[in-house]
């Protein structure tokens, strides 16, 4: 009887702290930006629009740290071959901004949508930025 009063005891003791620990400190554990790097990015469609075949066709995407912790793009990749992204090796630390790079290759006329993931080490894991526009055709030149 002894020894089952004084392990719930403990038991209730050792939830008491876990449970009012985050209070004692003043920190918000609900919040995941207190707690993890928090990726933001500052579009989630990019519209190139009509692009002439041919031409090249860059765009970029800005991505920020508003977390608590540094973060890492471990790869940024697109379900297609004919838009390349590029990304920075270094971590982006909190509070700062870093860009990803892509260009598409306008050989295909016609319209395209494209999904870019970037895998990260932030509370969101993988973001997807929708890429879309219109590859038209070459103007013709006037003889002059």
């Amino acid at each position: 009887m002894f020894l089952l009063r004084r392990l719930s005891i403990s038991c209730f003791s050792f939830l008491a702290l876990i449970f009012l620990s985050p209070a004692l400190v003043g920190q918000d554990t609900t919040n995941p930006k207190n707690q993890y790097p928090y990726a933001v990015l500052n579009s989630y469609d990019i519209d190139l629009g009509e692009i002439e075949k041919g031409s090249r066709a860059e765009g970029s995407i800005a991505i920020s740290n508003q977390g608590a912790h540094p973060f890492i793009i471990s790869k940024v990749r697109s379900a297609c071959g004919l838009m390349i992204p590029t990304w920075p090796a270094a971590p982006v630390e909190p509070g700062e901004k870093t860009t990803i790079s892509f260009r598409y290759d306008t050989s295909r006329p016609g319209p395209f949508e494209r999904i870019i993931t970037i895998h990260t080490n932030a509370w969101q894991k993988n973001l997807e930025v929708k890429v879309k526009g219109k590859v038209v055709p070459e103007k013709f030149k006037k003889a002059g």
